[in-house]
């Protein structure tokens, strides 16, 4: 009988399905394993878990768990993967540290694995240096853990023994960024730069290196391939003294294959691809970030970390495990500053344990009374909207209960200038459907049109598609869409169509679990519809938000006054003066923001308040005429469209 470690993964949607439930699904594993056997769990996280077991073989022991967990969830057979190592005085503790710290990377888990029972036969045989021979292509997206993976590998090989012991301590690891071109700018090296770094790591000019990580990204802008090749050929001559490892964004097939090509033409290489992390991984980061800060977290927690993990991604700008720690840094200053509140109270403090009572602001969900249908309601000018809103929600509840109707895809054009409501209407859609019983979350993510794409050849599907995804269950609404799809011509390489293919493919694979509302003006809208034959039928539903009246855009105006501030009547008579007086011209022009434009008016309006207050040493704000000719007479909100010389006017109570 042998010892092994033991690492079993989940797959990540089936864990996320049941946060609360997988730790007693590990135990039940523990539990239902063979009592010739013995397994014993020694780590858990809520989509993994790491056992130590005692079997003949890998093959008994692999069986063995299969079984266990059959008999826990017998329907979903195929949804874990187990990573089986032999425990030996080499290996026991530095496999344990890789099993019980890395997420949403499978493809590394597996490397190390092989490894261990590669290096022994090779040293065995004398074929070390066959190892040492061998580099690695990471395809892995800034943010995803890249200098982690680099730092554990250089470890793991100076461990292993992979290299001859020489004087000096091994295991430390060099990262550079490489550019084509003569110089490197903002912590970037040339070839030639590189090049003199590594003969440096070769002459042990500092601590002896085991690996050196090289971002190559840069040779894809423009596919700069042979000077990538170029380069790679310099290399050659350091093979004896360390293990290259060079990355590059998580691309699609056909874009990998091309970079592996140029780097296999010169060196022995290994892919390993780590794909963009889900949040099943980063909630894994984010309990093992707590746990290094010294703190435990309820249960209760989680809700509140995918809370703030979907509002950090909504914007399109998001930066992995780097904004994970951020949310866990915020976390623990606001439980500490609520801690030392309540000592200061002589009240009882968990000073250890981290709960959704101890966060304020983003973290905490307030209980909501109104529904969807009420926020619609609240909005000025919607009536219509609502209407059809309702309509579309009737239609596809009436196709869910009637199962001889197909489904209908439930995407949505929403069409209309600037400022019109479209933004706000889509948040609160996935709120109604939510409640209808159409989406499952009801979350909203929303996107510019070019935020969908990326920098490099096959990294826009990559990344679009990982969009798509966060937004299951949810809303997807992209703003000028119509900017995905500028006609075809010659020559250009526009990602814009390489992100239009894969979304409509999400948008179908997902029709039942994801509501696209992309957004634009209705001509250029109509263009991208023309542009691309099988769009529109993925999007049945078009809603049109007109422009708003004068006496709309002040009643928006005074609406937003009166929801936070005191003020003088002469203020309000003022307003409408303003309004009424916008020309056709202007409220017409594409410049104009409607919703918008009343908004920026609204908060300079107050903002000269506060500032006059302030100088007057009020502790309260109440607005007047004065602050708002002062917002008004900035050249922001004054007429840039007029009819030559004629002076601004309209009659009140005219239409746009």
């Amino acid at each position: 009988m042998s010892e092994f470690l033991i690492r079993l993964n989940l797959n990540h949607t089936y864990a996320r399905d049941r946060l609360q439930k997988c730790g007693s699904m590990f135990e039940d594993v523990r539990n239902k394993f063979p009592k010739t056997l013995s397994a014993t769990l020694v780590w858990r996280r809520f989509s993994f878990a790491v056992y130590s077991a005692t079997a003949g073989s890998k093959q008994e022991l692999r069986a063995a768990f299969r079984d266990a967990w059959n008999a826990v969830d017998p329907d979903n057979p195929n949804v874990i993967r187990l990573f089986i190592t032999a425990k030996t005085e080499e290996t026991s503790d530095l496999m344990r540290s890789i099993y019980t710290a890395m997420y949403g990377a499978d493809a590394y888990l597996e490397l190390t694995t092989e490894l261990c029972d590669a290096i022994p036969l090779l040293r065995e045989r004398g074929a070390l240096s066959a190892l040492r021979l061998r580099n690695y292509l990471f395809a892995v997206d800034p943010g995803c853990g890249f200098t982690t993976l680099l730092s554990s590998f250089s470890d793991y090989l100076t461990r292993m023994k992979l290299f001859e012991e020489r004087p000096g301590e091994r295991s430390h690891f060099r990262e550079i960024r490489v550019v084509p071109g003569d110089e490197g700018k903002n912590g970037t090296m040339s070839a030639d730069e590189a090049i003199a770094s590594v003969n440096g790591a070769s002459m042990g000019d500092d601590t002896i290196i085991s690996a050196i990580g090289i971002d190559i990204s840069a040779f894809l802008e423009g596919s700069r391939y042979d000077e990538l090749r170029a380069f790679v050929r310099r290399l050659d001559d350091y093979q004896d003294d360390f293990v290259f490892l060079f990355r590059i964004p998580y691309l699609e097939k056909s874009s990998l294959e091309r970079v592996e090509t140029v780097l296999s033409d010169v060196l022995l290489l290994r892919t390993v691809e780590i794909p963009p992390l889900d949040d099943c991984a980063l909630f894994e980061s984010f309990w093992g970030d707590l746990n290094r800060l010294g703190y435990e977290k309820t249960a209760r927690l989680d809700d509140a970390f995918f809370r703030k993990l979907a509002a950090e991604k909504k914007d399109g700008r998001f930066y992995g495990y780097k904004t994970v720690m951020k949310i866990v840094s915020e976390m623990v200053l606001m439980k500490s500053a609520y801690d030392a509140r309540r000592e200061d109270a002589n009240e009882a403090v968990t000073r250890s344990v981290l709960d959704v009572d101890d966060l304020t602001g983003d973290f905490v969900r307030t209980a909501k009374e109104r529904t969807g249908y009420d926020a619609l309601a609240e909005m000025i000018g919607m009536e219509a909207i609502t209407e059809r809103i309702r309509e579309i929600a009737t239609q596809v509840k009436y196709a869910i209960r009637n199962k001889t109707l197909d489904r209908p895809a439930i995407h949505m054009r929403f069409l209309g200038a600037p400022g019109t409501g479209k933004t706000t209407v889509a948040r609160i859609v996935g709120e109604i459907f939510r409640e209808e019983g159409i989406l499952r979350k009801g979350g909203f993510f929303e996107y510019s049109a070019r935020q969908l794409c990326a920098e490099y050849v096959g990294q826009t599907a990559v990344k679009t598609a990982s969009i798509c995804r966060d937004a299951y269950g949810s809303v997807l609404f992209i703003d000028e869409a119509y900017s995905l799809y500028e006609g075809d011509v010659p020559g250009r390489n526009d990602y814009g169509k390489e992100a239009l293919t894969t979304l409509i493919s999400e948008m179908e694979n997902h029709r039942d679990d994801m509501l696209v509302i992309m957004a634009g003006y209705t001509d250029e809208m109509e263009t991208l519809m023309k542009g691309n034959t099988g769009l529109r039928s993925r999007m049945p539903f078009a809603v049109t938000f007109p422009s708003y009246t004068r006496e709309q855009l002040f009643d928006i105006f005074m609406l937003m006054v009166r929801k936070h501030f005191p003020y003088a009547s002469e203020l309000e008579t003022e307003a409408k003066s303003f309004f009424l007086s916008l020309s056709d011209d202007y409220v017409k022009s594409r410049e104009f923001g409607n919703a918008r434009f009343v908004r920026n008016l609204y908060e300079r309006t107050w903002s000269k308040g506060a500032l006059r207050s302030a100088l007057a040493g009020e502790e309260k704000i109440s607005l007047t005429r004065e602050d708002f000719l002062a917002a008004s007479a900035e050249k922001e909100f004054s007429e840039k469209i007029q009819k030559e010389k004629q002076p601004i006017g309209f009659q009140s109570g005219g239409e746009i």
